[in-house]
């Protein structure tokens, strides 16, 4: 009896130990795993089982952008209350595993803050994000993708494919999404990465997301397409006999990147301006001491000649009166 006792806690004892192990291997689980999820979302709707969120921008996995999705398990990190309505930082595994939320001091990945969080395993998260890890996984991820598609196909380069020519064209639009109002791209910096760009032709391959861009070349009355996903497909001139967004070549994710690079601010994902301006403001204190040390100098200097200048008025006026 004890002996069957001891073996079934020494089993328990290793089932917890493998369990922490994991559990604190989450942010290199994230970077390993392709099926992981690193996104900022919208919460639609928050309870203490389930999450609705809308993905805005997609960081790292198979993310649907601007579409309803349901997620379990939800849990901040960090002492906040989730809001909807509020964008939040999001990590998902499966469901099977939490959906870790957590609230931001900015957007961008390369500066930003995790608010709340404590000990080594998020600080390591954060670093990651900081150092772009999540980006490159992304990808590598992507470039696997097109691997499985491409049999050693032809090569053609993107401005071959778009079929322009840059002498005769008199500009450059982007179309996000079927959106038919373009944002214009600078010509020349578009025809240089152009011809460095080249894309492999494979089978035609159905479109597995949401997310897609057109760019148009415009000479005279004469238009020239390309159209791209966010897997990295591109479809030239052969999309047309299809009813469905199919790609017939890819690209390797860096160079999707680059051509992303080149759309104005106006073009790009607009997310609403971070809740609580005191806390971020304490945040941005607390990273960015030197600037506000600076800063601080430069009020405290200011407010003191504004006082001395008031002191010596007084008194001034009061000696006149004498």
């Amino acid at each position: 009896m004890k002996k069957t006792l001891l073996i079934i806690l020494a089993l328990l004892s290793f089932l917890m130990f493998s369990i922490t192990v994991f559990a604190g291997d989450v942010p290199e689980g994230l970077l390993s795993n392709d099926n992981a999820q690193v996104f900022f979302g919208e919460v639609l709707n928050y309870n203490d089982n389930t999450v609705t969120v809308c993905p805005r921008v997609k960081i790292k996995g198979d993310v649907l952008t601007g579409t309803k999705q349901i997620y379990d398990k939800p849990c901040p990190v960090g002492n906040f209350k989730v809001i909807a309505g509020n964008v939040y930082l999001f990590t998902y595994f499966d469901e099977n595993n939490e959906t870790y939320i957590f609230e931001v001091t900015s957007y961008d990945t390369a500066t930003l803050k995790l608010k709340g969080i404590q000990g080594d395993m998020w600080e390591r998260f954060q670093k990651y994000l900081n150092d772009g890890e999540y980006e490159k996984a992304e990808q590598e991820r992507i470039d696997k993708i097109n691997a499985t598609l491409t049999e050693e196909g032809d090569e053609i380069s993107l401005t071959a494919l778009l079929g322009a020519k840059k002498e005769k064209c008199d500009q450059i639009k982007i179309h996000l999404n079927g959106v038919t109002e373009g944002f214009e791209i600078d010509k020349e910096k578009f025809f240089e990465l152009a011809e460095d760009i080249y894309l492999t032709d494979i089978k035609n391959e159905l479109a597995q997301t949401r997310d897609s861009f057109h760019i148009i070349a415009y000479e005279g009355e004469k238009t020239y397409t390309v159209n791209m996903w966010d897997r990295c497909l591109v479809g030239g001139s052969r999309v047309a006999m299809y009813s469905a967004p199919t790609g017939d070549y890819t690209i390797k994710a860096s160079d999707y990147e680059k051509l992303v690079s080149l759309f104005p601010e106006d073009a790009k994902v607009k997310l609403p301006p971070l809740n609580n301006p005191p806390a971020n403001f304490l945040y941005w204190v607390i990273n960015n001491p030197l600037e506000a040390m600076v800063i601080g100098i430069i009020i405290f200097v200011v407010c003191v000649g504004a006082i001395v200048l008031l002191v010596g008025y007084m008194i001034g006026r009061k000696r006149k009166m004498k």
